[in-house]
């Protein structure tokens, strides 16, 4: 949003988009003054070849807010376009609009039926800090801040579909809980004018999660943002799938690649417990919800805790959450504690409900694996 000072002194609000034409950016800049709507500084119009149209401060100035200055040409493109998009299914646009009482600046304020939200489109990585000041900020004034990540570049339209993707820690800070997709990361791609929904996400391991990817263009997009459709049977089997060819690969390769000999707290577990790595059970390395937040793999941290239940004889009852609590914190390597305690719960849960006994060895206990794909598809996959 920026202050437009015309010739007959009309002032009026001014915003560049896409399908205004160098012809009538160059009339405009050449019959027009162009001031900053918080500092007041006059604005030179930028019509180069080589980066999109856009403002910048005439005098270097401290003002807060300067507008495109050290934002990069996808940043600029990603931004019209969505407010664009915005524009176009009835809400009201103001791009770059000051917000002085949080002096803050979102870079699409968009009113939706008299209600307020702040649009961050975000292209680079910043602190999670950052993050975190801007929204209580929002909260403040309540307005509701949504974040858009980038698509990250590596992917593409081939990316569809039941898939493994990579998804940085900076980027599983955006993760949200939705009611129908479950854990979800909704990106904008400014390439392609397309929202991609990286849905009903299961973590692996470090960064790796299975995902649904869909590709959603911005021509038949909502506000609120639409969910996918929850996972179909076949789909949660795919899902099983990919999982135990990941956590099989992991095993093989954790067993050849030992680093530590036998000081290997994996490989001693296995020894006490007298079953090869590649035979774990696997009830052992199933996927939990916010395993995410503890940073080895699941298969790791899920035999300690078999472990320390079957040497001490501790009844799968007997675990109350603050046994858990000091099990998280003393025997695992944990990103962010509360998650990793919610993590390991889930997973005591899941050891009760199946009925594992931690006095019998685990070469002794069988669970069909049926019985365990449908525990993954109704607790993990569809109600995730």
């Amino acid at each position: 949003m920026l202050i437009l000072s015309a010739l007959k002194d009309k002032v009026e609000i001014f915003t560049i988009t896409r399908h205004m034409s160098r012809e009538q950016l160059t009339v405009m800049r050449n019959t027009s003054q162009f001031t900053c709507p918080q500092c007041e500084n006059p604005l030179r119009l930028k019509i180069g070849k080589a980066v999109i149209p856009h403002f910048a401060h005439i005098v270097l100035s401290n003002c807060t807010t300067s507008f495109s200055e050290r934002e990069s040409p996808t940043h600029l493109d990603g931004k019209q376009q969505l407010a664009e998009f915005f524009t176009r299914i009835g809400c009201e646009v103001s791009v770059e609009a000051y917000l002085p009482k949080i002096s803050q600046r979102p870079d699409l304020l968009v009113r939706k039926n008299k209600k307020l939200f702040a649009i961050e489109f975000q292209c680079s990585v910043i602190s999670i800090q950052d993050v975190v000041e801007r929204n209580k900020g929002y909260k403040k004034i309540k307005i509701p801040a949504i974040w858009l990540l980038r698509t990250p570049t590596n992917m593409n339209a081939t990316s569809i579909g039941i898939t493994i993707i990579k998804l940085s820690k900076f980027m599983q800070c955006f993760i949200q809980k939705l009611p129908i997709s479950g854990q979800t990361l909704i990106t904008f791609d400014p390439v392609t004018s397309q929202f991609v929904y990286m849905s009903q996400l299961v973590h692996i391991s470090g960064t790796s999660f299975i995902a649904k990817v869909r590709y959603l263009p911005t021509s038949i997009q909502t506000f609120p943002f639409a969910e996918v459709k929850p996972l179909t049977i076949t789909e949660g089997k795919g899902y099983w799938q990919f999982f135990q060819q990941k956590r099989s690969r992991f095993l093989r390769n954790r067993t050849i690649s030992g680093k530590y000999g036998t000081k290997d707290r994996f490989l001693v577990n296995c020894y006490k417990l007298q079953i090869r790595p590649e035979v774990l059970p696997l009830y052992i390395g199933f996927p939990i919800q916010d395993s995410e937040a503890i940073q080895e793999h699941v298969v790791e941290w899920q035999l300690k805790l078999i472990c320390e239940l079957y040497l001490n004889e501790i009844a799968i009852g007997d675990m109350n959450s603050e046994w858990i609590k000091k099990f998280t914190e003393s025997m695992c390597k944990v990103y962010h504690l509360k998650n990793a305690v919610k993590a390991v719960t889930r997973y005591c849960k899941f050891l009760q409900e199946i009925n594992f006994d931690s006095y019998q060895t685990i070469t002794q206990q069988s669970f069909s694996e049926s019985k365990l794909i449908n525990h993954f598809h109704e607790v993990i996959v569809a109600k995730s």
